[in-house]
């Protein structure tokens, strides 16, 4: 995928299981959210990304994707937001029981429901960050793209919110993600891609792509891996001496 002559994505070869997490991680301009929009039939490529060995574009998918950047709807409060997210279904206006029940659980299970008739303009970064996601739950997509789906989110809502994430892949959705917190990232997704200047540095599990001498290349060596008690992997940014 170009820009001119800048190649933003190049040589990228990848088989994403269904039912899988995977989660790219890399530094900033590795060309991670320029994959998840191409993914999306968002930008103009060469090669091709086929689902089932039919082009991407040309077949009818559930999918749902949830951006760092959303277009903030004007006039819309947060329960007609996530509506939103069972429209595919039902069609705007004509939601039914089920869809307005499941709604209604899923405003609860992100602790949006005293907030429900606010307007989603008014909402906080990390509130709209929560409805969002709650949108794309709701409408129980076969596959989920997430760029950054915590970034705004404070450490006990980030927990509470892959968890419901992981919930659906459970359930068989196949879920890609962007996350800057790669021990989150390790948390949930089996599969960790490693990007660097629009190419695919390293792909694998997550437990062996996390101590791999890749992952401290493509972040200049300014990070460690540490190992806590329960094995859990703890990923930190180290300063210059």
């Amino acid at each position: 995928m170009r820009y001119g002559d800048f190649y933003a994505l190049d040589h990228i070869n990848l088989d994403i299981p269904r039912g899988s997490w995977t989660c790219l991680v890399g530094p900033n301009g590795a060309g991670k959210t320029t994959l998840l929009k191409t993914l999306l039939g968002n930008k103009a490529y060469d090669g091709s990304i086929a689902i089932d060995g039919i082009e991407a574009y040309k077949k009818l998918r559930n999918v749902a994707f949830v951006p760092q950047r959303p277009e903030i709807p004007v006039g819309m409060d947060v329960s007609e937001y996530v509506m939103l997210g069972r429209a595919r279904l039902d069609g705007w206006g004509r939601e039914s029981r089920t869809s307005r029940q499941m709604v209604h659980q899923m405003l609860e299970k992100m602790h949006l429901s005293g907030m429900r008739h606010q307007l989603v303009a008014a909402l906080s970064g990390g509130e709209m960050q929560r409805v969002l996601i709650a949108r794309a739950l709701v409408q129980e997509p076969e596959l989920l793209i997430l760029d950054e789906p915590t970034s705004a989110l404070d450490l006990h809502h980030q927990i509470a919110t892959l968890d419901h994430i992981e919930s659906l892949q459970k359930s068989g959705a196949t879920i890609v993600s962007t996350m800057h917190d790669i021990t989150l990232g390790a948390m949930y997704a089996e599969r960790i891609i490693i990007m660097q200047k629009g190419r695919v540095l390293l792909d694998g599990p997550s437990d062996s792509v996390i101590h791999s001498p890749e992952l401290k290349r493509a972040f200049d060596d300014r990070i460690s891996i540490h190992t806590l008690d329960n094995g859990r992997p703890v990923i930190i940014a180290t300063r210059n001496s």
